[in-house]
């Protein structure tokens, strides 16, 4: 048991901790054309704009001309 607790411990020092890393936009979330990217799904369903993310889908789906 305590070599798994050491083990955890090297591990997790390892890590470093980012609380800035989802504060820090993305110009990919933002863009009307092109790709969904799953960060601009996730802020569309929380915020509970299904009628925007819906449209944000449907410019994805649309050929580029």
């Amino acid at each position: 048991m305590l070599e798994a607790l050491q083990i955890l411990k090297f591990i997790y020092r390892q890590d470093r901790l980012n609380f800035t890393e989802d504060l820090v936009a993305d110009e990919r979330d933002y863009m009307i054309s092109g790709p969904v990217t799953p960060r601009a799904v996730d802020k569309l369903m929380g915020a509970g704009k299904f009628r925007e993310l819906n449209e944000l889908v449907a410019n994805a789906r649309e050929p580029n001309c």
